[in-house]
């Protein structure tokens, strides 16, 4: 009985092997297919301030720079940093700040989207004591209301449509502020 079976197995793994159930399609690729659009980074390790809580702005210092760092694979991208300071998502008044990182061919951006606070400045919305959320947006699509613009239709060669979308990525700081040397 066991002989029989062995000999069963073996032929069906000698037929699978070979090869010959399945045609070879001989289809060549006429093109490399274009790349999908991949999401661009903040490198958090590089972050300014590194703590995301800030407890006394105001006492010690009256400036503070936030700043991010960032990365996108596809180097041709243009990477664009929307700064945004108590965004109120039911009275949308638009960024703060917006900065165009400039593009050198890598992944990383040599720029850093830079934000500098000045308690001394007028009407800088940082400057009323309390708790503010400041905001990093990292684009690589124009936003509308934060949000990238519908994506893009990418035509492949076989009739096919691929939507390649847009990314954003965020980083936030919570700041208290303190009536303190600035005022």
């Amino acid at each position: 009985m066991l002989q029989p079976l062995v000999a069963a197995l073996g032929l069906a793994a000698l037929a699978a092997g070979s090869g010959c159930l399945i045609p070879q399609d001989e289809a060549l690729l006429e093109s490399v297919p274009q790349f999908r659009n991949r999401p661009p980074r903040i490198l958090e390790e590089q972050v300014e301030p590194s703590e995301r809580i800030l407890r006394a702005f105001g006492v010690g210092s009256c400036t503070q720079d936030f700043n991010v760092v960032v990365e996108d694979l596809d180097v041709d991208d243009r990477i664009t940093v929307e700064w945004y300071v108590d965004y109120n998502p039911s009275n949308p008044t638009g960024f703060y700040r917006q900065i165009v990182l400039a593009n050198t061919g890598q992944p990383r951006r040599d720029d850093r989207g830079t934000l500098r606070m000045d308690l001394r400045s007028a009407n800088n919305p940082l400057s009323p004591p309390g708790i503010h959320l400041v905001e990093a947006l990292v684009t690589d699509r124009h936003l509308t209301n934060r949000q990238p613009d519908p994506p893009e239709e990418v035509f492949l060669a076989d009739g096919g449509v691929v939507k390649n979308p847009g990314f954003v990525t965020s980083y936030s700081w919570v700041v208290n502020t303190v009536p303190g040397d600035c005022q």
